[in-house]
C-alpha cells in the first residue's frame, strides 16, 4: 500500500506514505492541493521564480524543482489520498498559488530571496464556502475514487475556537457530507482527551503520544 499525502508536517506519522510532501510541498489550502495534483501529473509547469516559491522544499534547500517522472509514478502508484485542508487563506501572483513561507515576512529567511515584485504584489485571498465546495469536487474528480479529507484539530486559545479555523471545520464536515467524501475530524475522534494532551503548545501540533494513534484510522 503507497499513500499520498496533501498537507503538512502532522500527517508524517501515518504509515505506508510516499514521501512527496516532504519531497516536493506542504499543501495548506484546497488552491494549493489541486496546484499540487497538477503538477504530479504533468499537467501545468512552472517556470521562474515560481518552480522555487511554489514549493516549501524548494524555498527550505534555496533551489528549484522541476517535474520528476518518478514523483509521477509514485503519485499514480498511490492507493489512498490523504488530504489534509487547514486553511482558507491563499497567496497568488501570476495565478500561481505560492508556498506562503516566500511571502510571509515573519519568515525572512525564506523570503529573503523572493522577487521585490512577488513580495510587493502577490494577493491574499479569503475562499469562500462556495469556493472551498467547488474545489473538493474537483479534488474528487482528480483523484476519484482514492481520498480521505482530514482537518485541522479545532483547537481553542483563551477558551474559545479560533474562529476561522472552526469555521472551515465546520465547512468541510458538512460538504463532505453531503457529497459523501470520507472525512475525519481529529476534534471529534479524540473528544475525550484534553487539549494540552492532543495539541502542542503553539496549537499547531499534534503531541508525541497522539501523532500516530489518530492517522490510525486515516489507514
Amino acid at each position: 500500500m503507497s499513500v499520498t499525502l496533501f498537507g503538512i508536517c502532522r500527517l508524517n506519522k501515518i504509515p505506508n506514505h510516499n514521501n512527496l510532501n516532504n519531497l516536493i510541498n506542504y499543501s495548506h489550502s484546497t488552491k494549493e492541493v489541486i496546484q499540487f495534483i497538477q503538477f504530479l501529473k504533468g499537467e501545468r509547469t512552472f517556470p521562474p521564480p515560481y518552480n522555487r516559491l511554489c514549493f516549501r522544499t524548494a524555498l527550505c534547500q534555496n533551489k528549484c524543482i522541476e517535474y520528476n517522472h518518478a514523483w509521477n509514478k509514485l503519485f499514480v502508484d498511490t492507493s489512498a489520498f490523504i488530504i489534509e485542508i487547514c486553511s482558507s487563506k491563499t497567496y497568488v501572483h501570476n495565478h500561481f498559488y505560492l508556498h506562503h513561507l516566500c511571502v510571509d515576512k515573519r519568515f525572512a529567511d525564506f523570503n529573503k530571496n523572493t522577487p521585490r515584485e512577488i513580495l510587493e504584489q502577490h494577493a491574499v485571498e479569503k475562499q469562500s464556502d462556495e469556493e472551498i465546495e467547488k474545489d473538493i469536487l474537483e479534488i474528487q474528480k482528480m483523484l476519484y475514487p482514492k481520498k480521505i479529507i482530514v482537518s485541522h484539530y479545532d483547537s481553542k486559545h483563551k477558551g474559545e475556537p479560533i474562529k476561522s479555523r472552526h469555521s472551515l471545520i465546520q465547512l468541510l464536515d458538512k460538504t463532505c457530507k453531503k457529497h459523501d467524501i470520507p472525512f475525519i475530524n481529529p476534534t471529534v475522534v479524540l473528544s475525550h482527551y484534553k487539549q494540552d494532551e492532543v495539541v502542542q503548545g503553539d496549537l499547531g501540533h499534534y503531541t508525541d503520544f497522539w501523532n500516530e494513534r489518530i492517522f490510525e484510522l486515516c489507514t
